[in-house]
């Protein structure tokens, strides 16, 4: 039997992914660069509370952001929310519902995140070459749903570390200002902020002077510094590649010439 792989591992970004990416935001070199971006609305705002309660509620339910992201941002749930999420009235809508049929999982953050981690452990246990939209399908009509591993062994009691629930809120918001900002895929986003990246992003910034100031009106320079953060790890200035160059350059060993 297949075991499922982690996708924002086993499918990392093409060159032609990083270059559309690099081309949907400015360059912190060339203040010319016309940035490919929409502007937030409050609208917007709406639905980055909304996803970062939901990854608030999985770090409250005991689940570790460096586990749940991945999943959460390189699932099928997330691939439909990134079409509908912000085209329709949030999570409750008929499309959202008819498209993962489990329209009674969707009425709270809790059960969103319970019907992520029932979706993983179907897929998980797919064969080769089976249809996992059909499986998903059959296993919610037969009505012999079984308790996914992962919700089974959570700690009877809820977390309430207010450090590690204010960092998910956050990361939860920001991924999906990423993702409306540049109308890119959840997918796509993790691949260029894996969570890694982020947990340090946010460790920085709650040194930084808008460590006090409301997510809402910080959201989008968080986000400028991301991307500039991305382009700079992508496409490194030429002073920075002329350094590494001489630096490489300097370590290669010296052939020895006959006397």
């Amino acid at each position: 039997m297949a075991t499922s792989r982690n996708p924002a591992k086993s499918r990392p970004l093409s060159a032609n992914v990083k270059r559309l990416m690099r081309l949907a935001r400015a360059s912190p070199q060339n203040e010319n660069v016309i940035k490919v971006a929409r502007a937030i609305t409050a609208r917007d705002h709406a639905y980055c509370h909304k996803q970062g309660m939901l990854f608030m509620e999985a770090a409250s339910m005991g689940f570790s952001m460096a586990d749940f992201a991945p999943l959460y941002m390189t699932s099928q749930l997330a691939g439909v929310f990134d079409v509908s999420f912000a085209a329709a009235n949030g999570l409750e809508n008929d499309e959202l519902s008819n498209l993962l049929r489990i329209p009674m999982l969707l009425k709270t953050p809790e059960s969103i995140v319970e019907a992520l981690y029932w979706i993983d452990d179907i897929i998980s246990k797919a064969e080769d070459g089976q249809n996992k939209s059909l499986l998903l399908s059959q296993a919610y009509e037969s009505e012999t749903l079984k308790l996914p591993p992962a919700l089974a062994e959570l700690p009877e009691e809820p977390n309430r570390n207010i450090d590690e629930l204010s960092y998910a809120y956050w990361l939860g918001f920001i991924y999906r200002c990423e993702c409306l900002l540049h109308e890119e895929s959840s997918r796509m986003v993790y691949g260029a902020f894996p969570e890694l990246l982020m947990r340090r992003s946010y460790q920085e910034l709650l040194k930084s002077p808008i460590a006090g100031y409301d997510l809402t009106d910080s959201a989008m320079e968080i986000c400028d510094g991301l991307d500039r953060l991305l382009v700079e790890k992508i496409w490194p200035t030429k002073e920075k590649r002329y350094r590494k160059r001489q630096a490489d350059e300097s370590a290669r060993p010296v052939l020895a010439t006959g006397g």
